[in-house]
């Protein structure tokens, strides 16, 4: 935590003796698809399970350095189906869960850039943090069921330590793109955006087993089924579910498309000046 807070402040800190240089403000759009990182499915970077669309907000203090304010709404999901890992195929647990999200980051091109000049494209980074919400669910006969409230790992029961989760998180948001001018007021880019969040219940999944009979008379019987779908059926209480050291990641893959009109608006005041 320190290390990423560190990260941010030294962009800011940079960022200052250009502030007196602002130059424009641009407005766009965004989509594309996501992926999760955590204790179901596979344990790498798959192809998409998810999508992912929203709003950003970018303030260019010069042709480098700028400030970036983004919402998003996405869904992310995975199968322990789909995992090289045979435990976890095992396992046999999936989930979905929709995020909306909303995060500010400081944002830097490598090379010059500005839509309508020669300076059209570049690589950029930027890195900063948000915060989201989420609600992970399970699909059981055709439906689909959410999990904080099956109480799947025992939280909130005679055998549980811990309430139930927060579906309310923050995320140290880090991303990799590349932006192109279309023209003079506009610019296209493709982007992976990574969340390293503080919560390990995205999927639901982080602990132990709970005792089944204390889920069925304490929780439901769907409790029950759905804290452990094992292919083979065997006594699991108090074995490792999840992995409780690390928390989960997911990723925005895909596009953005922005539009400049800090420009706009000078030429509109000049013209009614002149007028």
């Amino acid at each position: 935590m320190k290390h990423k807070s560190f990260i941010i402040i030294a962009l800011i800190i940079a960022s200052l003796p250009f502030a007196a240089k602002a130059q424009y403000l641009e407005a766009g759009f965004n989509g594309g698809g996501s992926n999760f990182i955590g204790d179901v499915g596979p344990y790498r970077i798959d192809l998409p399970r998810g999508y992912h669309g929203g709003l950003l907000l970018r303030y260019n203090f010069n042709r480098y350095w700028s400030i970036r304010f983004q919402g998003n709404y996405g869904l992310i999901a995975a199968d322990d189906a789909n995992s090289g890992l045979d435990e976890r195929k095992e396992r046999n647990l999936s989930f979905r869960s929709e995020i909306w999200e909303v995060y500010s980051a400081a944002e830097f091109n490598f090379f010059e850039f500005e839509p309508g000049t020669k300076m059209n494209h570049t690589p950029y980074i930027n890195a900063g943090f948000g915060v989201f919400t989420f609600n992970p669910q399970a699909r059981y006969n055709g439906s689909w069921y959410d999990l904080r409230p099956l109480r799947t790992e025992g939280q909130g029961t005679s055998v549980g330590a811990s309430a139930p989760y927060a579906t309310a998180s923050s995320y140290f948001v880090f991303s990799l793109g590349y932006k192109w001018s279309l023209g003079r007021y506009s610019a296209f880019a493709l982007e992976s955006s990574f969340r390293s969040t503080y919560t390990d219940y995205l999927d639901d999944v982080s602990g132990y087993y709970a005792d089944p009979q204390i889920l069925v008379e304490e929780v439901s019987e769907l409790s029950a089924t759905l804290a452990d779908r094992s292919l083979s059926q065997s006594n699991k209480e108090n074995l490792l579910r999840g992995n409780p050291s690390t928390n989960d990641w997911y990723i925005f893959t895909g596009f953005t498309l922005s539009f400049k009109f800090g420009e706009l608006y000078e030429k509109c005041s000049d013209f009614i000046v002149g007028k």
